[in-house]
């Protein structure tokens, strides 16, 4: 799966998550930070982490909490690693 294939995928369960939010989450970058720039929660972390499980069909690590992946490149990187 190619990088920009799971940037696109994050974006689109981003405004899933919260439509209110599309034009912003449209012009993201690989360094914006979730809570900071995005304004994400640890409830909308915790449900985003969820969508990108069944999405991309992948599994969280256990050991992976909110604070390992602060930017949406932190993110794309982990997806990228599982599905490798």
């Amino acid at each position: 799966m190619l990088r920009s294939e799971i940037f696109n995928g994050l974006k689109d369960i981003l405004v899933m998550m919260d439509e209110s939010k599309k034009d912003k989450i449209d012009s993201i970058k690989e360094s914006d930070r979730l809570f900071e720039d995005l304004g994400l929660t640890s409830i909308s972390l915790l449900y985003l982490m969820i969508a990108i499980e069944e999405s991309f069909e992948i599994e969280f690590d256990g050991d992976t909490g909110v604070n390992d992946l602060p930017t949406v490149k932190d993110v794309i990187d982990y997806i990228e690693k599982k599905k490798n």
